[in-house]
């Protein structure tokens, strides 16, 4: 692992961009004294760009963690129990859904036309074989070559078969939607920090700032994989957050990306 440069748990690291240049933001910190002479720490994030190449680029454009890390979380928290928000979501999923079905549909159309154009040369060289007006060695070799069309075609018609029946399926309930988005909620309550940071690394896309180094906006987008890693193959870890990991298999999430800007 890298040695830090600072001590301390920065959660948003990489992900705030700087508002004047774009580049992500990064750990930084001031130390003074006050007038008793005690130390005084203060912990930013500020322009990496800044940090590395200096004011010949760009400015620090520092926010202070604390102020920065409270915005972007409790925004999550009020995003992933908004019932506006998870209405989007829902209609989001379900339209994705619907529209996948009739490429799907057209794609396992033209497998099956071809799967029959296959059958009937089989059956042509077939019958030629038994007429004897083909020689044998070509015969095997021309059957061999149809066997694995064929045997590629069937594995895909099986796939879409399987994808078309699993898009077919109830649309996701309002309520589905709701149960793990309200268990992100609990995630970032209740986990120890480097739980947080992964957790919040793996559904922030980008975090950007107004011209008054404020949180202007936070994208996030949920997975397969974020559901996965937190509501699937991940231990709880306080009795508080008991059932925040937990999640069957038949209610998985769809294998699509849900962007959400809050």
């Amino acid at each position: 692992m890298p040695k830090k440069r600072f001590e301390g748990e920065y959660l948003l690291t990489g992900l705030i961009r700087c508002p004047e240049c774009g580049a992500a933001m990064t750990a930084s910190r001031t130390v003074n004294r006050s007038k008793d002479g005690k130390k005084i720490t203060r912990m930013y994030y500020s322009c990496g760009r800044f940090r590395s190449q200096g004011s010949a680029v760009c400015h620090a454009n520092s926010v202070r963690k604390v102020e920065a890390e409270q915005a972007v979380t409790d925004r999550i928290r009020q995003a992933v129990v908004n019932p506006e928000t998870l209405q989007r979501v829902v209609r989001s999923i379900n339209e994705r859904r619907s529209g996948r079905m009739k490429p799907l549909r057209d794609e396992l159309t033209a497998i099956q036309t071809h799967i029959t154009s296959l059958e009937d040369k089989k059956r042509k060289y077939l019958e030629l074989y038994e007429i004897d007006n083909i020689d044998r060695n070509m015969f095997s070799e021309r059957l061999s070559v149809l066997h694995k069309e064929l045997d590629s075609e069937l594995t895909c018609t099986s796939k879409l078969e399987l994808e078309l029946r699993d898009d077919q399926a109830d649309p996701v309930s309002y309520e589905f939607v709701c149960f793990h988005m309200t268990k992100f909620d609990a995630l970032l309550r209740y986990s120890p920090f480097q739980q947080r940071k992964t957790l919040l690394h793996l559904i922030v896309k980008n975090i950007t700032l107004d011209d008054k180094r404020r949180i202007e906006e936070v994208e996030l987008a949920f997975s397969k994989e974020t559901q996965n890693h937190f509501l699937s193959g991940a231990p709880s870890v306080k009795s508080i957050a008991e059932g925040a990991f937990s999640c069957s298999k038949d209610n998985l999430l769809l294998n699509q990306v849900i962007t959400i800007v809050i």
